[in-house]
């Protein structure tokens, strides 16, 4: 299972991703605002039940074992680039911080399940980056 954001500007890019990673026609998907964010933070609690189930349905259904949790910056839910001061690294290291605690909850409830964590870097209307965090 694919976690990522809604933003139109990414859908060339995650397709062509996930062509390279060989998980392409092969992956549920869910595409919310913010990706994570629902899950670590939402604005209702609703939100976060939403996206939590997709990821049971995932399980229950295809047998799914690994979620890919994918935040991209210059995110409008986070408030896009300017939310940060114009620092990149503060950006980063909110994004990394939200995906690590929504990791750490979806293991939580799903101990089996593995957790990877993606970070799409955008320059303009283009990913040029999708940085694995460790």
């Amino acid at each position: 299972m694919l976690i990522h954001c809604m933003d139109f500007r990414l859908h060339e890019d995650i397709k062509n991703w996930m062509q390279n990673q060989g998980i392409l026609g092969d992956t549920d998907l869910v595409s919310v605002a913010g990706a994570g964010k629902d899950i670590i933070n939402p604005e209702w609690p609703l939100y976060r039940e939403y996206v939590l189930r997709q990821v049971q349905l995932s399980i229950k259904l295809h047998d799914m074992k690994r979620v890919i949790l994918m935040h991209h910056t210059d995110c409008g839910a986070y408030g896009g680039k300017s939310a940060f001061g114009g620092s990149p690294e503060k950006e980063e290291q909110k994004h990394i911080a939200d995906m690590q605690g929504a990791a750490a909850l979806l293991k939580q409830k799903w101990p089996d399940l593995q957790v990877s964590l993606v970070l799409a870097k955008m320059e303009g209307d283009k990913v040029v980056e999708f940085k694995e965090i460790g």
